[in-house]
């Protein structure tokens, strides 16, 4: 315990080491989530994502140079476990109908990839999170078993708002939506009450 000694009063430990959590997507919220929650204490991660690591993710994904052409989840896996110590779960593969687990994140670039996974996650998880980004500007939707309301939220990628392949992420985007995301997981594993929605704008820093 005395690596978690600075955050023991701020959330249960020994909670978040047993909670299991799924992360869909490796890209750029999905690989600083990944990280943000494994150096937080969470020992049960899988991530699902079947891409590669392509040039363009290195400025704004937790990926090295040397990754380039591997496998996401496999240089992921490598990557947490060096910088952490915590073995994670990862599967090069779309996350279609599998098991979801009591935490479950949704960190897909796809506004019809989201509309998909919610109709396939039966049962509803604990806590469903839904990490939406464009460029500098992020939405962090935080769902119960029994919300009604998040389907309001989505919407076919043909209606979305289509940003040029240059403006569509920044590292300080995902890696602040990966702490708002990990800081509710941490409400959830220590009881306390998840915001249904945040939104914040790094450009003009605002938060709400």
């Amino acid at each position: 315990m005395s690596r978690y000694l600075r955050q023991l009063d701020v959330l249960d430990q020994p909670r978040l080491s047993d909670t299991p959590i799924t992360i869909i997507g490796a890209g750029a919220i999905g690989s600083f989530t990944a990280l943000a929650l494994a150096k937080c204490g969470a020992k049960h991660i899988t991530v699902y994502d079947p891409d590669i690591v392509a040039e363009h993710n290195l400025s704004n994904q937790w990926y090295r140079v040397c990754d380039v052409g591997r496998k996401k989840v496999d240089a992921l896996k490598e990557l947490i476990a060096e910088v952490t110590g915590t073995a994670i779960q990862g599967v090069c593969e779309l996350f279609v109908d599998q098991p979801c687990s009591e935490v479950t994140i949704c960190a897909v670039d796809s506004m019809d990839t989201r509309i998909a996974l919610w109709g396939c996650l039966h049962p509803r998880p604990e806590l469903y999170i839904d990490a939406r980004m464009g460029a500098e500007v992020g939405k962090v939707f935080c769902v119960g078993p029994a919300s009604q309301w998040y389907g309001d939220t989505l919407h076919t990628s043909a209606e979305a708002y289509h940003a040029p392949c240059t403006a569509r992420a920044t590292m300080y985007c995902a890696s602040g939506l990966a702490s708002i995301i990990s800081s509710q997981v941490a409400q959830h594993v220590s009881q306390r009450p998840t915001r249904p929605q945040l939104t914040i704008d790094f450009r003009n820093m605002i938060l709400c």
